[in-house]
């Protein structure tokens, strides 16, 4: 990821943590905004071979979230994150960033289910996990580990 896109993922990522955490959601302008717009950057920018890429990485995060929208894992407005992520990244940070926050997801989701089953107060029903912050932590780890040279992916 060139330092430039870099930034704008980090500010889409703690946009929609915001969001998501606030409000429960990730909102379409948020979302829609940064996946026509990091086209429309990339290939005024660095033309149509970048354009496409960005493209394919969008692609490439539908083709990996959808399954779990389409299961009622994930929300419609995390499918639409990782798409925004694609449209600044490339297809390889698509994957680290799906990877990694799926993982991170389910620590997570194992840790509230492990705390509702010790608490006998709070009524037996299901909980939404807000997921951006889950992307959010997914970079930020990625990052450290690209720092310190650990390889992870």
């Amino acid at each position: 990821m060139s330092g430039g896109y870099e930034i704008v993922v980090w500010f889409i990522l703690i946009a929609a943590s915001v969001t998501d955490l606030l409000w429960g959601k990730i909102y379409n302008h948020l979302t829609l905004t940064f996946i026509v717009g990091g086209v429309i950057v990339r290939l005024f920018l660095e033309g149509f071979p970048s354009a496409s890429n960005a493209i394919y990485s969008i692609g490439t995060a539908f083709i990996l979230f959808f399954p779990l929208y389409y299961l009622k894992v994930l929300a419609a407005g995390d499918v639409k994150l990782l798409m925004a992520i694609g449209a600044w990244a490339n297809s390889e940070w698509v994957i680290r960033i799906s990877l990694t926050s799926i993982v991170i997801g389910a620590v997570v989701g194992a840790f509230i289910m492990i705390r509702k089953k010790l608490s006998s107060q709070e009524p037996k029903t299901l909980t939404r996990m807000p997921f951006g912050p889950a992307f959010l932590c997914s970079l930020l780890f990625l990052k450290i580990a690209e720092f310190k040279g650990w390889v992870i992916f």
